[in-house]
């Protein structure tokens, strides 16, 4: 069973190591306007000051710093036919100084957190592949839960697909804390 924590809380796990999902990070650095998101950032200062490790793994580093610059993107060159010369865009010279900023959040992540491979040679990536064409989750994010499971990490995600993963999970996604309260599953 999940057990479920508010984000918006305080850290209360001592000496843990936890990860933070894409999601978190990209919210971290400002990346996301929703209004609950403020809440990792402060969670974040509040895990490092309780004596915790901070996980990091290749699958949060690429995604991260794919979706960042795809964020950039998007907003950079907001029309339908930019979004088709993507790839060619991106080794422009004002896109590459956005490139060396994200570069640098990654790195900055490399520094607060020690860097794990996700998948390992005990992982059945075929399983992961069949799990992955059920719908339920996607590939990454069952890479990432697995990661979790096999390590007794805690996962900090706004992903609600990870409600119901089994593992302990902190969030500020509202409708993740408002079912978790509902079915008692919301630890204090």
């Amino acid at each position: 069973m999940t057990k479920i924590f508010d984000a918006s809380n305080d850290c209360s796990f001592k000496g843990r190591k936890i990860l933070f999902d894409t999601n978190v990070w990209i919210a971290i650095d400002g990346n996301d306007p929703r209004d609950h998101y403020v809440h990792y950032s402060n969670y974040f200062w509040s895990v490092l000051k309780s004596n915790n490790t901070l996980i990091t793994n290749d699958y949060i580093l690429s995604e991260y710093f794919n979706r960042s610059h795809k964020i950039q993107y998007d907003i950079a060159y907001n029309d339908i036919d930019a979004k088709r010369h993507y790839k060619r865009r991106r080794k422009s010279q004002e896109f590459q100084e956005y490139m060396k900023v994200v570069r640098d959040s990654c790195l900055d992540i490399l520094r607060d957190c020690t860097f794990e491979n996700a998948v390992t040679v005990n992982c059945s990536v075929s399983t992961f592949l069949s799990e992955a064409s059920q719908g339920y989750l996607d590939f990454s994010d069952i890479v990432i839960r697995e990661h979790c499971a096999r390590s007794g990490y805690v996962l900090v995600s706004d992903d609600g697909d990870f409600a119901t993963c089994g593992l302990e999970l902190v969030t500020a996604n509202p409708r993740v804390l408002q079912n978790a309260k509902k079915n008692h599953t919301l630890m204090s």
